[in-house]
């Protein structure tokens, strides 16, 4: 069995596969990756042939058609027991146990074919548990960099948010691309906002360890015009929420993402953008943000 480092946004977790699994598969993984860790992991993540524990009744089913279906239960003695599969009907590709704080995680793959889509989305999801208590959102946003700073723009899926990306990539010079599905919101102690690049990025192979301070959040709606609005308090709040994942009946997890949804409501400026998917609304969002 093979055992690698990584730190991404900062904490580091440890992933070991089954003796015959190869890391190679994992490209996304390999710019995360470290030598000697500095520190204990926040997670471990160990590849077991078995899973002991009984399922328990699922809490959550997600999964709508079009998307990857997850459960999540909990077990009487306080762990917690998920199973996955890449598409609401599809065969269960794995299934996963994890300790009550979400820093011991054993996972089993049961369709080999969907080994890689069972780890990564493992790791996505614990990530998200276990960091939401350490300071951390992880959203559900495209994110650029220009001029050492970074921009989210939020929204449910099919808004337009990687095409709004795109848009800066063409028309804003300078622009890079820092992720297109799932970057990482960290709150630092001295309340510095950041937000990172991690190894999940949707369906563009964006994976950069890089991080940014954030210079704005953007949620955007379709509409015939183009048209922005600075939110503030509670509406600021609720730009956010919807976006960020993690399973909110669970105390401590809903806990830890008010806290940090918080501090970035009220220290970075956050934006309604009302566009079509054209330059002009590229444009009008840079505008807002940098000027």
């Amino acid at each position: 069995m093979g055992k690698r480092y990584y730190q991404i946004a900062g904490y580091v977790v440890s992933l070991e596969l089954a003796k015959d699994a190869s890391f190679d598969k994992f490209i996304n993984l390999a710019p995360f990756q470290i030598s000697t860790p500095s520190e204990e992991p926040v997670i471990q993540f160990r590849q077991v042939a078995f899973i002991a524990e009984k399922e328990p009744e699922p809490q959550l089913v997600s999964g709508d058609e079009g998307f990857p279906r997850i459960t999540i239960g909990k077990a009487e003695n306080g762990k917690w027991y998920f199973t996955m599969a890449p598409q609401h009907d599809a065969p269960t590709s794995g299934i996963c146990v994890s300790s009550p704080d979400f820093s011991d995680v054993e996972f089993m793959i049961t369709e080999g074919r969907q080994g890689v889509f069972t780890v990564n989305n493992v790791m996505m999801l614990l990530y998200a548990l276990r960091t939401s208590t350490l300071g951390c959102l992880e959203v559900h946003a495209s994110v650029v960099i220009k001029d050492g700073k970074a921009a989210a723009f939020l929204g449910k899926s099919g808004t337009g948010k990687s095409t709004h990306t795109r848009l800066w990539l063409e028309n804003i010079e300078g622009t890079e691309l820092l992720n297109d599905d799932n970057p990482i919101i960290r709150c630092l102690g001295n309340g510095q906002i950041l937000i990172c690049g991690s190894p999940w990025s949707g369906k563009t192979p964006c994976y950069r360890n890089l991080e940014f301070p954030l210079a704005a959040v953007v949620r955007l709606s379709q509409a015939p015009f183009n048209k922005i609005d600075r939110l503030r308090g509670v509406k600021a709040y609720a730009c956010l929420y919807p976006s960020v994942s993690a399973y909110r009946p669970e105390r401590k997890v809903a806990d830890g993402l008010h806290e940090s949804l918080s501090k970035v409501a009220a220290a970075v400026p956050c934006f309604h953008l009302d566009c079509l998917p054209d330059a002009d609304a590229a444009r009008l969002s840079y505008s807002a943000i940098y000027e």
